[in-house]
Formats: C-alpha cells, sequence, structure tokens
C-alpha cells in the first residue's frame, strides 16, 4: 500500500518480500488485483518475473491473467501492456511537474502545510496572518538577539503561536518568511509573496540555526547529536535503555540496519561524563557575558509583538467579543501582554546589572540544549569499539571558539533575565 509501481524492486518491501518467498520454497505464486498497480516499471516487471520463473513460480494480475515471459508471444504481450502502465505513469508525472512549476511562478506553493506566520488564500498563495506574522517576525529578532530554540519556542506559545522545538528549528530555517519559494529541483519565486522578515535579520539567524540534524527525543545528554560513531560501521550511536534487576540501564549501541562487524555498545553514564569532562577542559577559560540592558531589548521586543498580537486579536473579534471563544483568546493574550510588561518593568529596575556565565564553573547551571550546543560545536567525533570501559573510546576535538562564546553569552542572557 502506498507505494508507487514505479519504483525498483529493493523499494517495495511486500512485492520483495513476495518474491523471496517464491526463491525460499514457502510460496508459488506472486498475486495482484489489478496489472498496472502491480508493475508500472518495464525494468522492475522483467526483474520480477525473470526471478520468480526461475525458481519455478508464477506472477499473475487478476484482471489480465498470467505475467509471463516465457513465450515470444507471451514476452510482447506483458512487455506492451507494462510499456502501456509505464506511459501513463511518466506523463501523469510530466503533467504533474508542468503545474507545479505553473503554480511556483504564480506564487501557490505546492505542499499542503501552511508556513506559521502566513496563511494561504482562495488561489491557493501565501499571504502574511495579521495575527501570527508580527509573532514570527519577533521570534527571529529574539533569535538573532542570542535567544535559545527553547526560549523562542517558549514566547511563541505565549502569544498563540505553540510549535514543537523541531517546527521552531524548521521555521527559523525556512526561507518562506524572506517571501521565497523554494520546491524540489524546480527554478525557485524569489518573490512569490510578501516577506515578514528581512534579510539581514534572517542572516543573523542562520548562524545560530545551522543543521544538526534531528533534535533529540532521549533526555540522554548526546542522543541523536551525531558525535557518537560506531567503529566498525561508522553509524551513529543511539541512545537506548533496558531493565537490569528491575533497575534502567542506559547505553548507546550501533544504530545501523545493516550488519555491521562491531556492534559497539558504551554505557551512556561512562561516554557522557568523559565528554563533559573533554569539554569543560576545552573550553575552561571561555565565558560569556551579558548586561541586563540586552535582556532589556529581548523583553521590550516580547512586549511590542505580544501587544500587537493582541490588537489584531481586537481587530479580528470586533463585534464578537460576548463570545465565550473570543473572551477566552482575548484573556489570554491580554496575559501574555501584561506579563511581558511587567518583565519590561523588572528589568527597567534593575539597570546595570551584568551576568558572566563561565563555562567550568556554571556547566550545571545550562540548560541541556545549551550543553548539547556546546557539545557539537566543540566534539569533532567519539569512535566507540568493542571493549570495556575507557578503552573503547577514540574522542576528537575540534572547537570553535566563536560558538562557545556565543553559546554562554546567549545562556547568561538567559540566568539573568530570569532571575
Amino acid at each position: 500500500m502506498d507505494v508507487s509501481g514505479g519504483k525498483p524492486l529493493d523499494q517495495r518491501p511486500g512485492l520483495r518480500e513476495a518474491v523471496a518467498a517464491i526463491e525460499r520454497g514457502e510460496a508459488e505464486v506472486v498475486a495482484a488485483a489489478y496489472f498496472d498497480r502491480l508493475f508500472r516499471s518495464l525494468t522492475t516487471q522483467a526483474e520480477v518475473v525473470e526471478r520468480v520463473e526461475a525458481a519455478g513460480g508464477q506472477v499473475v494480475a487478476v484482471d489480465v491473467g498470467r505475467v509471463t515471459g516465457e513465450t515470444a508471444g507471451q514476452w510482447l504481450s506483458g512487455t506492451m501492456m507494462g510499456a502501456v502502465s509505464e506511459y501513463y505513469r511518466r506523463s501523469g508525472r510530466e503533467r504533474s511537474a508542468d503545474g507545479q512549476r505553473r503554480a511556483i511562478a504564480r506564487g501557490a506553493p505546492p505542499w499542503a502545510n501552511v508556513t506559521p506566520g502566513y496563511r494561504r488564500r482562495d488561489d491557493g498563495c501565501f499571504e502574511p496572518d495579521p495575527t501570527t506574522a508580527p509573532a514570527v517576525a519577533g521570534a527571529f529578532r529574539l533569535r538573532a538577539d542570542g535567544a535559545t530554540i527553547a526560549n523562542v519556542r517558549t514566547y511563541l506559545a505565549s502569544v498563540g503561536v505553540v510549535l514543537s522545538y523541531t517546527a521552531v528549528t524548521n521555521l527559523l530555517r525556512s526561507r518562506v518568511v524572506l517571501g521565497e519559494l523554494h520546491f524540489g529541483k524546480y527554478e525557485p519565486n524569489l518573490q512569490a509573496w510578501e516577506a515578514i522578515v528581512d534579510r539581514e535579520t534572517f542572516d543573523r539567524v542562520q548562524r545560530y540555526v545551522a543543521p544538526r540534524g534531528r533534535q533529540a527525543q532521549s533526555e540522554r545528554l548526546l542522543a541523536r547529536l551525531g558525535v557518537l560513531r560506531c567503529a566498525g560501521c561508522g553509524s551513529a550511536m543511539v541512545a537506548s535503555v533496558q531493565k537490569q534487576q528491575g533497575k534502567p540501564y542506559y547505553y548507546y549501541r550501533c544504530g545501523a540496519k545493516t550488519d555491521c562487524t562491531e556492534r559497539s555498545t558504551i554505557s551512556a553514564t561512562i561516554v557522557e561524563a568523559e565528554v563533559v569532562k573533554a569539554v569543560r577542559a576545552t573550553l575552561a577559560d571561555k565565558q560569556g557575558r551579558a548586561s541586563i540592558e540586552s535582556g532589556r531589548r529581548g523583553a521590550e521586543l516580547e512586549l511590542e509583538v505580544a501587544q500587537s498580537a493582541l490588537d489584531a486579536a481586537f481587530r479580528t473579534f470586533a463585534g464578537f467579543e460576548d463570545e465565550p471563544a473570543a473572551r477566552e483568546r482575548l484573556t489570554e493574550l491580554r496575559a501574555a501582554r501584561d506579563a511581558a510588561r511587567d518583565h519590561v518593568e523588572r528589568l527597567g529596575g534593575a539597570r546595570g546589572a551584568t551576568r558572566t556565565m563561565l563555562l567550568d564553573r556554571d556547566w550545571e547551571t545550562l540548560s541541556i540544549e545549551e550543553q548539547r550546543e556546546l557539545i557539537v560545536s566543540t566534539v569533532r567525533g567519539v569512535v566507540v569499539f568493542r571493549g570495556r570501559g575507557l578503552r573503547k573510546m577514540v574522542l576528537g576535538m575540534a572547537w570553535n571558539d566563536d560558538d562557545a562564546e556565543r553559546i554562554l553569552s546567549a545562556a547568561a542572557r538567559r540566568v539573568l533575565t530570569e532571575s
């Protein structure tokens, strides 16, 4: 189900297993309801028929009967049907491509999801959403000023834009906010709709959102950072847990889905402690500074965006203030605006305050996201062999002073404004 008949055999798990069952002698016939759903590729058709018949089996499509190449006539008939089936697949793809090009040219994204900050018009094109566009623009300015992804996510949620950590990361990388439409290998439309973020701010943000791979779902410090590698196959190691006498034992294991001669594993406690030790030793003299003034700028920006969201909601709900849903939403936005205003007033009474974050001293003060950022920017990789204890590790370091100081300054700003 949901697999194109034009894909090669190794990308069609159901058909691949059916052919394998024939070759193992566990089955005799590969049967399908419709020929044009079974094969939309002459190459795949020829491979399947040849392998199945070589093993003494048969290929049957209920609507046309047996598909075989035993005689010249049968081969010609099957090949002609296969060619027609592949033709329709190819022509459909070409027509779809033409439609996608036209959609891109007129500024209509050929995908279903709508990027936060925008809404889709009746003609399929994007336009800024007056309710959420100011919030998204504010999120970019916060990130450009050094806020963490977690802080940006919290801010967005406070103004009614609730996104996952990964969704926030993707949003901060999206060129949609510049008014650009990029899709596949097609020529992009660089003026598809109105931008909601200026290019200078966007470029500043990209220095903070360099792709790091998927974010960790596990709470383990090194989960999915990509720094742990199996010595046998080079695959990234994944976090796992098993119970021993009723207690959880956390470890990292080779994440390869294919055969690996090493299949390395290592205790999560051991490898995390060594990586943290190495990072703290390498960056022992690194520090970040923040003043209350920088925190105040971010707080004022939050207040500006919160007020904009409240004003937009008042305009949207004009005449419907008595509706329960409208009252509830306005109450939420007013509370977010009041909280942002209180934050600005608190910072205004603490002018001149500063915070210095020294990595070796303040490591435990850092959030897990900040710790992970420092690890990724510092550790080139940890290769894990089979063995015991620390003898199975080879740790390579390659640090970036600017990254470390930038991360620590952002952490200092967070601690200062939260205190």
